[in-house]
């Protein structure tokens, strides 16, 4: 039944995604006029994050406690930047004290080296971690009869994630496929899909030497950092659908092979997962709102293991304002070298 449902999908994505197009001619002079424009967006994000410690080959799961951050994204013609972090003065989480404190700071950029292929980089940090599975660990360690309540508390604990994807597009270009990476562009018309990206990820955990549980603090020798990396290659399609009065909806499914690899020692996986994206917007060229969803799966036992998000939701509202002349004039001058 799993394998059905992108099956069906599929099928049904040429027959609906073609029904409301925007002429060329109106498709190019809103790309010349958003030249000289600046998007903005701010929202709000939750994230169920989890990271894996593997121990006497049982995975248990190491999780930030803040869920919710603030995230922004800023685009200027083909520069498009999105950073997100968990300011105090907002107050968005309410932090067990059993579970400590965790802080986010995430920063990547999106741009197409061709009108054919796309370039995803980005930056991770989370500090601040604690043990959800900590009284099945102590369990462990102790027997059954162990049953205090609390979590084991990593405050030091970093955990840093550079990640990548370069995308080529099978069917489509850049003019039609850049709405999909996020609110800062207008969605123009009907759109259908088809890619094939290369994903990959470099994950370092490190600082999990000092611990506090139950009120008391326990430090031990500096372990080296635990290192490991995932090469996933996705193929599959999405579709883009205008409605009227300015409404659209966003969905893409991507399958994935993906090989991943703990540096240092003699764990590695090949297995399958799966991609897949969401996003209910309204964008009249001036402000724009909308609200999405992202779930990541990995048919692995060890899903835990390689830092996958599992699933992702996020809302936000921005506007776009005429920039500076001046900075039209720049990067007039740098996309005249670039071309």
């Amino acid at each position: 039944m799993k394998a059905a449902i992108p099956s069906f999908l599929f099928f049904i994505f040429p027959l609906i995604s073609f029904a409301q197009e925007a002429s060329d001619e109106n498709t190019d002079h809103y790309l010349e006029e958003d030249k000289k424009k600046i998007s903005f967006v701010g929202g709000l994000s939750y994230l169920h994050n989890s990271f894996g410690l593997l121990y006497e080959d049982k995975v248990f799961r190491l999780r930030p406690n803040d869920a919710f951050y603030t995230e922004f994204f800023l685009r200027y013609r083909w520069l498009d930047i999105s950073f997100s972090f968990a300011p105090k003065l907002t107050n968005i989480n309410n932090d067990d004290p059993e579970k400590g404190k965790s802080k986010y700071f995430n920063f990547g950029f999106t741009f197409f080296l061709t009108p054919k292929i796309r370039q995803y980089i980005y930056f991770s940090q989370v500090k601040g971690l604690y043990f959800q599975d900590t009284k099945e660990f102590m369990q462990l360690l102790y027997g059954n009869d162990y049953n205090e309540v609390g979590y084991l508390q990593f405050p030091d604990a970093k955990y840093h994630s550079f990640k990548g994807e370069t995308t080529y597009l099978w069917i489509g270009n850049k003019s039609g496929y850049r709405s999909f990476n996020n609110m800062t562009y207008r969605p123009l018309k009907d759109v259908f899909v088809v890619s094939t990206g290369l994903f990959y990820q470099y994950n370092i955990l490190s600082d999990v030497n000092r611990t506090i549980y139950q009120g008391q603090t326990f430090k031990e020798n500096d372990d080296p950092p635990s290192k490991d990396f995932r090469i996933a290659l996705r193929s599959g399609g999405g579709i883009q659908k205008k409605f009227k009065n300015n409404w659209y909806v966003i969905m893409e499914i991507y399958p994935e092979l993906y090989y991943a690899k703990l540096i240092d020692d003699n764990f590695h996986e090949f297995n399958v997962g799966l991609y897949s994206n969401a996003r209910i917007g309204y964008d009249n060229g001036k402000w724009f709102f909308g609200g999405g969803t992202q779930l990541n799966w990995i048919n692995s036992s060890n899903e835990n293991f390689y830092s996958t998000t599992q699933w992702l939701f996020r809302i936000g509202i921005g506007f776009r304002f005429n920039s500076p002349t001046f900075v039209n004039r720049n990067f007039d001058k740098i996309d005249n070298i670039l071309k």
